[in-house]
């Protein structure tokens, strides 16, 4: 049951400012790693899409880590069999509003 998983604007910026930031401070390993490591990551999403806790805030809005480093938010919609990436962040950082 492999999902389509579209990114909005917000998680590509997400994405690519942490991407940036290790660029700019680390390795082209740990860059390399962390590009892997999320890639796996959203394959295994795309099988099982309630890998994550729920918000419980609103429905099919789900929540949690990538890696120790990264949070990931993102909508499941069943009847358009896609996940929405809604944010990517720095664990580090404080949510948006």
């Amino acid at each position: 049951m492999a999902l389509k998983l579209v990114w909005s604007k917000r998680a590509e910026e997400g994405y690519a400012s942490i991407a940036r930031y290790l660029e700019e401070e680390w390795t082209d390993k740990e860059v390399s790693n962390f590009v892997r490591e999320t890639k796996h990551f959203f394959d295994l999403l795309k099988e099982n899409p309630h890998m994550l806790e729920s918000t419980g805030s609103q429905k099919n809005l789900y929540r949690g880590p990538i890696n120790r480093l990264t949070i990931l938010t993102y909508r499941y919609k069943p009847r358009k069999k896609e996940i929405v990436l809604v944010n990517i962040r720095g664990a580090r950082q404080k949510p948006q509003e």
